[in-house]
C-alpha cells in the first residue's frame, strides 16, 4: 500500500489562509516539529500521520474549551473557509454550486482526492434527501471532515445540510447526511 499523504490545497486550506494570523508562535514551533513549517513554501505532500498530528496540536491550542469532537469539526469548517481562497477550491466551490446536494454527493471521492491520495467513499441512499457515507478517514480525522462536509455545503448554497457521524472504527467513519429542499 502506497505511503497516504495529503496535498497542499488542503494545508494551504487551513493553515495559511483559514488560520491566517491565528497560529501563535508556540504552535508554529510545535507544528516545524512535526514537519509544518508555516514560514516556508508548503511542502509538495505531507505524510497522513503527520497531518493528523498538526491537526491534533492546532485543535487543543485554538480551542481548548471544547470537546475534542467540536474542536477538529471547527478546524474542518476553517479549513474550507480557507480552501475557498485558494485557487483550486475557488475552482471545486464554483462548480459544487452548479451540481446540487445528490450529484455533489456522487463526486465526493473525487473532490477529497484533490487533498488527499487515499480517500474512498461508498454512499448508500437512505432517503430522497438522506444518504449514508462511508470514508476510509482514520481516527479523529472522522470529525475533521464533518467540519469539511458542513462548510462545503454552506459554500455550495446547500439548505439545511447537516451531517451526523453515525458508526465509526479507528480507520473507517460512515456519516449520515440530509439535507433540506429537493436539492441545492
Amino acid at each position: 500500500m502506497a505511503e497516504r499523504l495529503v496535498f497542499p490545497p488542503i494545508v494551504e486550506g487551513l493553515f495559511v489562509r483559514g488560520l491566517n494570523g491565528r497560529v501563535p508562535y508556540a504552535l508554529k514551533e510545535q507544528l516545524r516539529k512535526e514537519g509544518l513549517d508555516l514560514d516556508r513554501p508548503l511542502l509538495p505532500a505531507y505524510p497522513l500521520e503527520a497531518w493528523i498530528r498538526c491537526v491534533a496540536l492546532t485543535a487543543k491550542a485554538l480551542h481548548p474549551g471544547e470537546p475534542d469532537a467540536v474542536a477538529w469539526r471547527l478546524l474542518g469548517e476553517r479549513m474550507i473557509d480557507g480552501y475557498r481562497d485558494t485557487m483550486v477550491g475557488r475552482a471545486l466551490l464554483g462548480v459544487l454550486k452548479l451540481l446540487g446536494t445528490r450529484r455533489v454527493l456522487g463526486r465526493a471521492q473525487h473532490s477529497f482526492r484533490t487533498g488527499n491520495n487515499y480517500t474512498e467513499v461508498k454512499l448508500t441512499e437512505r432517503g430522497s434527501n438522506t444518504v449514508d457515507l462511508w470514508l476510509n478517514e482514520p481516527g479523529m480525522l472522522r470529525y475533521f471532515k464533518q467540519g469539511v462536509m458542513l462548510a462545503t455545503a454552506r459554500a455550495a448554497g446547500g439548505p439545511a445540510t447537516q451531517v451526523e457521524v453515525l458508526v465509526f472504527d479507528e480507520e473507517t467513519v460512515t456519516y449520515r447526511i440530509t439535507w433540506g429542499g429537493d436539492d441545492f
